[in-house]
């Protein structure tokens, strides 16, 4: 089953820009982040929220299949999200969107891994149409 795994590296590291490993047996990969672009809180929630977004919407494409079309990802950072919600997810079909609470990653942090996830998207390609919202 496709798992989205969130890791903070240890605190005292040089910086490094958030950066995905793709699992080698296609199960997912890891959204690897500096310990300062993401909060404690922020690992469990990200990961929680895009596991479910790609186990109900993509998958990898087969093995030789072409790469499909660069689709661009954005991450908006919210002070103020409406009732309980810390991530709110528009996956439409020519974006994806992030709407996350502020205080789970930085403004550099969010717009890196964005970049690093849409990089990516040609790499994977969505399942037949289901409904786009989702919110944690």
């Amino acid at each position: 089953m496709l798992t989205i795994e969130v890791k903070r590296h240890a605190q005292g590291l040089e910086y490094f820009a958030p950066w995905i490993e793709d699992h080698e047996d296609r199960t997912g990969c890891t959204f690897h982040f500096h310990w300062d672009d993401i909060s404690e809180l922020g690992v469990g929630v990200l990961s929680d929220a895009i596991t479910q977004q790609v186990r109900r919407l993509w998958r990898p494409r087969p093995p030789g299949a072409p790469a499909g079309r660069r689709i661009p990802v954005i991450m908006e950072r919210r002070t103020f999200m409406e009732g309980r919600d810390t991530v709110v997810v528009f996956d439409e079909p020519g974006y994806v969107a992030y709407l996350v609470r502020a205080d789970l990653i930085s403004a550099r942090g969010a717009a890196l891994i964005a970049r690093a996830q849409s990089e990516i998207t040609p790499y994977w390609e969505r399942l037949p149409a289901r409904r786009r919202l989702q919110t944690v």
